[in-house]
């Protein structure tokens, strides 16, 4: 086929025979360098144009789905010390400030929470001679029973030596409750659990003897923090929390100076943290309780160990936060204790795959699974970890994935390491305080 205009390449170079099996060859004519930038262009501008409607999506509809993860953005975003860049470059002031109007509103429903642990009876744990699962009703699970039939060398010796450790979760053993069984050491008065729910994964420790809990501060505490690790190898510690908050100016602090109260055996080695809605809590010396409540001078007297922070999640059995409070969805760490004294430390994971983290209802939810009295929300964020026994068994979302430098912590003694009161049957009632006195 022969081409008229011998000066206009034809969008069709040639082919061979119509009238034979050769396949038609069609070669079309390449793109000019003007063609091709044309239509990047187009697709840039449809990219950006799709972009910039689902911002405007985001920042302004009143569609209830998107509203929802709306605030919860903002609000986990402006409740950290770092992040908050997140929030205040992509929304409007006013829309920070509507969303804010419920965390405010939660400071405020704060000020005046304070547990009494009135009209309670219940006879703190402290003896060996209760019924075994009457102690450890977490452990009444056909799993558990299963596992122990199959197994009878390993209470050949009695209950109270019992030892299993499953942190991988192989053994599928399960709580009353359903959440996973990871630890039972008995001789230690400890239960680890993991827990889930949507969208979160972490771990709780359940300590039956709470003179095992204590406080700890950083070895150089105003200079330099320290990290988990270190605090539970320095106080010969077999668990441990992360506990205070601390000022973090641009987060790049080392964890030297705490942020409100921070209480050992009576002295206080923190300052009070001025802001009403933070609370005031710890265990007090004279009946193991732990109590939530607000600031008053020389109270540290009283206490074993006591710190601030906030919010307060559960007084005398009640919640008292519900949703995100304000606060979002974050890596968090709370601590309780229920009605016969038993300690309860949770961290959940969070931003990560695995877990983006939970609320602070969900918090107080997990406790009062486990029959928490009170509860307290810890510093969160990348300070939560847990370390037990020579590894971190949650994943922190710092940087170095070991948590952060700190003030202090809350650990977990071995039994033969603390000295248990000797209570008396009278003594162990728990007696109602007068009203009015916190």
């Amino acid at each position: 086929m022969s081409n008229k205009n011998n000066n206009q390449e034809p969008d069709i170079v040639s082919f061979e025979d119509l009238h034979n099996d050769t396949p038609l060859v069609i070669k079309k004519k390449p793109k000019s360098r003007r063609e091709k930038l044309r239509g990047h262009l187009i697709r840039t501008a449809v990219t950006i144009s799709v972009l910039f409607i689902m911002y405007l999506t985001f920042v302004f509809s009143s569609i209830p789905f998107i509203a929802k993860w709306r605030t919860i953005y903002i609000e986990t975003a402006m409740t950290t010390n770092s992040h908050q860049w997140l929030a205040t470059w992509f929304f409007p002031d006013y829309i920070i400030a509507e969303v804010m109007l419920k965390y405010n509103q939660g400071k405020e429903a704060q000020k005046d929470l304070a547990s009494s642990w009135d009209n309670v009876d219940d006879i703190i744990d402290s003896t060996d001679d209760l019924e075994f699962f009457q102690r450890f009703w977490e452990l009444k699970s056909d799993s558990f029973s299963e596992y122990i039939k199959k197994h009878e060398d390993l209470v050949k010796n009695g209950y109270d030596n019992l030892v299993i450790e499953d942190l991988d979760g192989k053994l599928k053993l399960k709580t009353s409750e359903g959440d996973a069984l990871l630890v039972v050491d008995i001789p230690n008065n400890l239960l680890i659990i993991g827990v889930k729910g949507s969208g979160y994964q972490g771990k709780m420790a359940i300590v039956k003897q709470s003179e095992q809990v204590v406080m700890a501060k950083s070895s150089s505490l105003g200079s330099f923090g320290q990290e988990i690790d270190a605090f539970c190898k320095n106080n010969d510690a077999i668990l441990g929390i992360n506990a205070s908050g601390f000022f973090d100016p641009k987060g790049e602090s080392f964890g030297a100076e705490v942020k409100g109260c921070l209480v050992i055996d009576g002295v206080d080695y923190g300052s009070h943290h001025e802001e009403p809605a933070w609370r005031y809590f710890g265990v007090k010396e004279k009946d193991e309780r732990m109590y939530i409540t607000g600031y008053t001078p020389g109270m540290q007297e009283e206490y074993r160990w006591a710190m601030e922070f906030y919010p307060g999640l559960i007084i005398d059995g009640k919640s008292v936060v519900d949703g995100t409070y304000g606060m979002g969805i974050q890596p968090r760490t709370t601590v309780g204790q229920t009605k016969d004294g038993t300690m309860l430390l949770l961290v959940v994971d969070g931003r990560q795959a695995h877990s983006i983290g939970c609320t602070v209802e969900d918090c107080a939810d997990i406790m009062m699974r486990y029959k928490a009295y009170q509860g307290m929300n810890l510093d969160g964020g990348s300070s939560s970890v847990m370390y037990y026994k020579g590894q971190f068994i949650t994943q922190s979302s710092s940087v170095t994935g070991r948590g952060r430098y700190m003030p202090n912590a809350i650990l977990v003694k071995a039994a033969k390491d603390v000295k248990i009161k000797n209570k008396s049957l009278d003594d162990m009632i728990i007696k109602s305080e007068p009203a009015g006195k916190k």
